[in-house]
């Protein structure tokens, strides 16, 4: 097993983080315009196009592939796990939730479809009697201004029995 060892300092990130910070500061003298702003920014820039000159020859350690082991014993083959089960009924175990869980899903999407179709034929029975109730008010209507011109007529008789 490989041992921790404590990270140091690197140099080049260093040096990086140093040549950020007096762009910035160079940044902010240009903002208030302070003096020394552009010498900031060329010192800045200068040393961030060094860093990266030297960090692209830089050479580093190929990581070794991740242990997944370590973080899913499940993988170990025929090694139990914690609660003393084989990986394999593990998976089982964990496939048969997943089925129930679906089948759940799947049943309560089913219903969820039935009750979208009542809703939906409660709303055609809805439209259909508002489309009687439209027809029936246009009936009326109609006969009340039949009524109305009635009434005119009488009362224009009435008039000229008057006078």
């Amino acid at each position: 097993m490989k041992e921790n060892k404590k990270a140091g300092l690197d140099p080049i990130t260093f040096i990086y983080g140093v040549g950020a910070a007096i762009v910035l500061i160079g940044a902010m003298f240009k903002f208030l315009g302070w003096q020394f702003a552009n010498e900031l920014f060329i010192i800045g820039l200068s040393v961030e196009a060094v860093v990266f000159l030297i960090s692209a020859f830089e050479r580093k350690e190929e990581d070794k592939d991740y242990n997944w082991e370590n973080v899913f014993p499940q993988l170990h083959n025929g090694s139990p796990s914690s609660n003393g089960q084989a990986p394999t009924a593990e998976f089982q175990n964990a496939i048969q939730q997943f089925s129930s869980t679906l089948g759940n899903l799947n049943s309560q999407l089913s219903e969820m479809g039935q009750t979208v179709e009542s809703i939906k034929q409660e709303m055609e029975a809805n439209a259909k009697d508002s489309q009687n109730m439209h027809e029936k008010l246009s009936e009326f209507n109609q006969l009340m201004d039949h009524y109305n011109q009635n009434m005119k007529q009488i009362n224009q008789k009435y008039q000229e029995i008057l006078n």
